[in-house]
């Protein structure tokens, strides 16, 4: 058993999916280090995310609820006060909690994620942006930390200014992305701050959640990993003119093409392997400390990428298995001792009652989730409440593709997927022991051999589908109706910046 007050450090690359990491063999050599490590880890091979994006699935990481249930699903809600959260129940047994974020404003005030956090630490904003802000004086002076200049997104686009962005080959903007390859997005600062935490000389036990937006979109890995991985014949192209915005593309107004599409899978794995390389000296030096044998690590990440698989770029519109598979990969104390690859289905949002358990301390009322270490789940649930964000509506992104204005459920077994829509789109089942892509839906000719199995997934959708569907009205309302809570000026150029806000 586990000592009361392991140190926890929890560790989330945005938008890392799993099957792009080679510790799950991948066949690029993306994550060397994690595969060097490997003999003291434990690697979860199917942990689903309960969302498609950050704040409803970061909820539902610290809460232990679905996102039907906790209803941070659009830009401005609130934890309510009532709801126990990972770091006020850590605080609370003693733990010095802190976080340590680039540039990702959910766990913030903005949206009550903080609850419980007596620390923060904020990686600056890169020093190539800077630089470029001041070659622009007509520009709004940014806030402070938000990154203005050459960001993810820009303020109040249209979808047809939004197509434009990536057509130029103006100087500017291929500066600016030679520029970007010499600074990162704020990792290498917060895992210096992780180090620092870890230094510090403190009785008390630690708890940091550290959240980096290295593999978030738009891809610029650093120079030394920005080719690695794009075929070797187009590595001419000039990376800053390919497309990387998906509203326009999700609309028609941009046509990519296939090379487009395996420049933008080289550049992901660029960044996947730069944190990979961040990853592995962290954990080296973090291994040299006096309590390492009983720290716990945990290493995830919120959702997952399209990268383009079934027409989405970003991570937004569908609930397919390249958005919800995350890798969970653990170094477990010693006296838990499990390592090596884990076939169990499990969920982020089985974090909070696991831990309860490994702690020895009373499970929050509110949890819907388990406790992987003692419980075992047939089934994970994930939901996509918010297809289009309010300011999408504004640029009418809904008129221009309806078909992607519904919600989604997926709810998914080791062996099968069942799919949800709210609109008109025909319902899909994928065997996913032969179509781990998804690509053929054999909902009007399931395997026959399976049949119990199905029924009894057929089942689980059936309980689920009530609360799936009223949270989905709810939320369809809010929308279409403009309803957005009063933000920051700071929160809102970071979620522009991060493409959140359209």
């Amino acid at each position: 058993m586990a000592p009361v007050h392991p140190d926890i450090l929890f560790i989330v690359l945005d938008a890392a999916r799993a099957e792009n990491l080679s510790v799950y063999g991948y066949e690029r050599p993306t994550t060397p280090n994690l595969e060097r490590l490997a003999d003291g880890l434990a690697v979860y091979e199917s942990c689903i995310s309960t969302a498609t994006w950050t704040l409803p699935s970061t909820a539902s990481l610290f809460t232990g609820t679905y996102p039907s249930t906790h209803r941070l699903v659009v830009d401005g809600d609130r934890l309510p006060a009532e709801t126990a959260s990972l770091p006020e129940l850590l605080a609370r047994e003693g733990y010095r909690t802190a976080k340590v974020m680039g540039e990702v404003p959910y766990v913030s005030e903005f949206s009550g994620l903080d609850r419980g956090f007596a620390e923060e630490f904020e990686a600056p904003a890169p020093a190539w942006r800077r630089a470029l802000s001041a070659l622009r004086p007509s520009a709004p002076a940014a806030p402070e930390g938000a990154g203005e200049g050459f960001e993810r997104i820009d303020h109040d686009l249209d979808l047809e200014a939004e197509a434009r962005m990536h057509r130029q080959r103006r100087l500017r903007a291929r500066l600016a992305w030679w520029m970007s390859g010499w600074h990162d997005d704020g990792a290498a600062s917060c895992f210096d701050r992780v180090r620092a935490i870890w230094a510090e000389e403190d009785e008390r036990p630690r708890f940091v959640y550290a959240h980096v937006m290295e593999t978030h979109g738009e891809y610029r890995p650093p120079h030394r990993f920005r080719k690695r991985f794009v075929p070797r014949e187009l590595r001419g192209r000039n990376f800053a003119a390919i497309n990387q915005r998906p509203n326009p593309h999700a609309v028609g107004l941009v046509d990519m093409s296939e090379e487009d599409f395996a420049i933008l899978h080289g550049l992901y794995d660029g960044c996947i392997a730069y944190m990979d390389e961040l990853l592995g000296s962290l954990l080296d030096d973090l291994a040299r400390s006096p309590r390492w044998d009983e720290t716990l690590v945990v290493i995830t990440a919120d959702h997952g990428d399209c990268v383009g698989r079934h027409g989405v770029l970003g991570h937004q519109f569908v609930c397919y298995d390249e958005l919800l598979r995350i890798p969970w990969i653990v170094k477990w104390p010693s006296s838990v001792g499990i390592t090596g690859s884990r076939e169990e289905l499990i969920q982020n949002a089985d974090l909070l009652p696991t831990l309860c358990g490994l702690l020895g301390i009373e499970r929050p009322a509110q949890c819907e989730t388990i406790d992987f270490l003692a419980e075992a789940r047939e089934f994970a649930y994930a939901e996509l409440l918010k297809p289009f964000g309010v300011t999408a509506v504004k640029q009418k992104l809904h008129e221009r593709a309806p078909h992607l204005d519904r919600a989604v459920l997926a709810v998914r077994s080791a062996s099968h997927k069942r799919i949800v829509y709210t609109n008109d789109q025909a319902d899909e089942l994928f065997d996913l022991r032969l179509d781990p892509r998804e690509a053929r839906n054999v909902l009007a000719d399931p395997p026959s051999s399976d049949a119990e199995h199905l029924a009894d997934l057929e089942r689980a959708v059936g309980a689920w589908r009530p609360r799936f569907e009223a949270a989905a009205r709810e939320v369809a309302r809010r929308i279409h109706s403009g309803e957005e809570a009063a933000m920051s000026a700071d929160v809102e150029a970071k979620l522009r910046a991060l493409g959140y806000l359209d």
